[in-house]
């Protein structure tokens, strides 16, 4: 499926700004009126991209590329000299034997060169040293040098000596495949040579001297020979067509932009490898693609020489959402579609070519909108595309258009099941297999979240890893596993979840040499951290985030995972420590890229620190905001805004209220088959009812809902648990007044494993509650020593982390 986007913007025409707003104007047009409009008002062809109306030449003999015939040239005739025909070279040269190492660096490099944009030759001598033998260099710049010295005959002997290299007659073969990539290389130069006119050939080799002495600075510059200003217009717009002031103009200008810019110009068959390089590692790869300003000025020099070439203008659409440029996006995508409307291959109608790019420009416009958080525009120009498929009866289209609609409609409705159930038939009747997938992985994600059993959600997961194996989908079967992990996670199942992350990773999903490196590598890395981060292993998982941080840098447009990863991972841990000023720092760069996130964790943060008005008051604006949210996504958020709403009423001591939020929790939780967000809130519910003197049911209700926590719970989270069974467990003993000092010294040993836990999350607060709870048992049970020393243990503690309010006494 097309990466598809969003926009709206007010469009100019092409030529001329023929279609403008003023600011104050807001109106939406389609793209058909757009287009229809510009071209009425404009009275010309909008696609006309020279003075005279004729496509640019697509090949330049430039002083680089003539560089790389000269090298492949004397690398011939150094390696085959005694079977080269008479002319080719000096008889009293001798052959020279090339390894196979070096023929493969020599051959890798000459490609290297054919497919990347021209260069100085000061920086083609770099990449030469240490590839090439000496002997091949000292005779390719003895040639060259030849060349500036001697003026046009050694240029013309040298177009007629490799001639022979790739033509073909009956008293010997080729040197050069015709039909390899250097012999098209070869033909493509020479007939290019061959089409200039005498005062061309002058103004080439002006070019090459320039050329030659920027990278040789000692050789005194001559004076340019004569040029035919004719000729050189004539060379610029590719016929011979009269002169005007324009023509003239963009004449002065080519011949200023030859003298100070050597390298950067771009062949259209350089251009289309270069743009579909680009556009696969921005698919596969980001991070090793070129910058978005990089890449921006790349497009610009291909778009000089190469005016029609829509591609480019698609690649420069893909790099604005990079840095979520709107106005450049839908200005670029935009002239992709008219240009690709005009240019298209020729087996069907003008009027079909332009049908098919005015439906699917509007898609990709619907989806751009989407994108920005336009919802209107993107129904609208979604509409847009649906009728202009549906007066072609274009399916594929359809089928495009039907699963945006599902992304744009209301989650977690009954009949969005229905539209994402009728979008999968009408795709396997298609032989769509991507959409196919993707729409089984939407149904999915649809019935977690509206009541259906994990058995049944992971189902459909199976049946859409079966289609993804068997049409090779290696993207969908890394969306699959990431989905897992997250519907794992949501279910209450860590360990899986950590699994299904691993094998995100793991995956072989190297394909034309490019290993994947997109969004669900970086998420999966930042579950990883958070997971190790749970278990208190902080380095671990700040490596995880560093690793993710190369792979994806700050100006890559999947960096905000991490970044919320890690100010969530600084959170936690600054919290147990009570590093108030690094809480705070971590809850203001949350919200640059996680609002809602930050808003409940400053919430707790004032919590911890006593501050109960401002934390009730946040929590309360949460609550608020949720009762119209019907999202299912933001179900496990409302369970732990509650759960934080309970344990703020814990921790003022109102234990009534509390009751009314955990078991709110509860009821969404099991709904949803949130298993432990289900056992964590019992857990709450049942410290509320040791507080209300009800030991025995808070015992029961412990020993129902502990496996989950401490299978699947955090390290915090486990600790706080077994501190609550441990004190259950003795108050039940001291209820019954059976068997007290088993359940004492029981709650002694559940102690110690408390301590432990607390001081691998570094929760130092904590610990000293353990600490302190511990010294009150060894009291009831007599044990002075044991006492004495936990009393001694708890004053160093209490000095280095002081109990600054009440809040934190009574605190779950």
């Amino acid at each position: 499926m097309l990466h598809i986007h969003n926009i709206l913007i007010k469009y100019d025409a092409l030529n001329g700004g023929c279609c403008k707003q003023t600011e104050s104007e807001h109106s939406f047009f389609s793209y058909k009126q757009l287009h229809s409009y510009t071209r009425k008002m404009s009275g010309t062809d909008l696609f006309t991209f020279n003075t005279f109306g004729k496509r640019p030449m697509k090949e330049q003999v430039t002083p680089h590329k003539l560089s790389v015939l000269i090298l492949v040239h004397k690398y011939q005739t150094l390696r085959l000299p005694t079977i080269l025909h008479e002319g080719l070279m000096d008889d009293s040269l001798e052959e020279i034997v090339f390894t196979e190492n070096e023929k493969r660096d020599f051959m890798t490099t000459i490609l290297d060169l054919l497919q990347s944009s021209d260069i100085e030759l000061k920086e083609l001598r770099a990449k030469l040293h240490g590839v090439v033998k000496p002997v091949v260099l000292d005779f390719f710049f003895d040639k060259l040098k030849e060349i500036h010295d001697d003026g046009l005959q050694p240029i013309m002997k040298f177009f007629h000596d490799i001639n022979d290299l790739v033509s073909h007659d009956s008293e010997s073969k080729p040197f050069i495949s015709k039909y390899s990539v250097l012999g098209f290389f070869f033909r493509r130069m020479i007939l290019a040579f061959n089409k200039l006119s005498f005062s061309q050939v002058t103004e080439l080799w002006a070019k090459i001297k320039h050329y030659y002495e920027l990278c040789f600075p000692n050789n005194e510059p001559e004076a340019d020979l004569a040029k035919s200003l004719t000729d050189s217009v004539m060379s610029l717009s590719g016929t011979g067509g009269p002169l005007t002031k324009s023509c003239l103009a963009q004449s002065f200008e080519g011949l200023q932009i030859s003298e100070n810019t050597v390298g950067g110009f771009y062949s259209q068959k350089q251009a289309e490898y270069f743009i579909a390089q680009q556009a696969s590692l921005l698919h596969h790869n980001e991070s090793k693609a070129l910058s978005p300003r990089k890449l921006q000025d790349k497009i610009t020099v291909i778009l000089k020489a190469n005016k029609d070439l829509a591609e480019a203008h698609f690649l420069s659409y893909l790099n604005s959402l990079r840095v979520k440029e709107y106005c450049t996006a839908i200005h670029n995508l935009y002239h992709y579609y008219d240009r690709n409307a005009k240019i298209s291959s020729t087996s069907t109608t003008a009027k079909d070519k332009e049908d098919l790019s005015i439906r699917y420009a509007a898609l990709n416009v619907a989806a751009l909108h989407f994108r920005f958080g336009h919802h209107g525009e993107a129904m609208a120009s979604l509409i847009e595309s649906i009728h202009k498929a549906q007066e072609v009866n274009d399916h594929v289209c359809l089928q495009h258009a039907l699963a945006w609609l599902q992304r744009f409609g209301q989650q977690g409705v009954a009949a969005m099941a229905h539209l994402i159930e009728k979008s999968i038939t009408r795709s396997e009747d298609l032989s769509l297999p991507y959409l196919t997938s993707l729409g089984v992985q939407v149904l999915a994600r649809h019935n977690a979240f509206v009541f259906e059993k994990p058995a049944s959600v992971f189902e459909y997961l199976e049946y859409s890893d079966i289609l993804n194996c068997q049409n090779f989908l290696t993207g969908m079967i890394q969306v699959s596993y990431t989905q897992k992990s997250a519907l794992w996670h949501l279910f209450g199942k860590s360990e899986l979840s950590s699994m299904s992350s691993l094998l995100v990773l793991n995956l072989d999903t190297i394909e034309s040499g490019v290993s994947d490196n997109t969004e669900l590598s970086c998420i999966a890395l930042c579950n990883l951290a958070e997971k190790h981060a749970e278990r208190g292993q902080y380095q671990i998982a700040t490596d995880l985030l560093n690793h993710a941080k190369l792979r994806f840098p700050v100006d890559c447009v999947d960096s905000h995972h991490w970044m919320k990863s890690e100010q969530q991972i600084n959170f936690d841990r600054m919290l147990n420590n009570r590093k108030w000023n690094l809480v705070e720092q971590a809850v203001i760069n949350l919200r640059v890229v996680a609002e809602d996130e930050s808003n409940l964790r400053n919430a707790i943060y004032l919590c911890e620190k006593g501050e109960a008005t401002q934390a009730f008051n946040q929590l309360q604006k949460l609550l608020e905001d949720m009762k119209d949210t019907t999202d299912g996504k933001e179900l496990d958020f409302q369970c732990r805004v509650l759960l934080a709403m309970s344990r703020l009423y814990i921790n003022t001591g109102n234990h009534t209220t509390a009751i009314i939020h955990v078991l709110d929790c509860i009821s969404k939780a099991r709904s949803h088959h949130m298993n432990y967000f289900i056992a964590i809130a019992s857990v709450q519910l049942a410290f509320i009812q040791y507080h209300m003197k009800l030991p025995e049911q808070a015992l029961g209700l412990l020993e129902r809902n502990m496996l989950p926590v401490l299978t699947n719970g955090s390290i915090y989270d486990q600790a706080r648990t077994l501190y609550c069974y441990a004190r259950v467990q003795v108050a039940c003993a001291r209820h019954s007044q059976q068997d007290k000092k088993s359940a004492l010294l029981s709650a002694v040993s559940v102690m110690n494993l408390v301590i432990e836990l607390f001081k691998k999350v570094e929760a130092h607060h904590r610990v000293k509650d353990g600490v302190y709870y511990q010294a009150r048992l060894y009291n009831d049970l007599g044990y002075t020593a044991e006492r004495n020393k936990c009393a001694h243990d708890f004053k160093q503690l209490d000095q280095q982390h002081p109990t600054l309010n009440q809040m934190s006494i009574n605190a779950f």
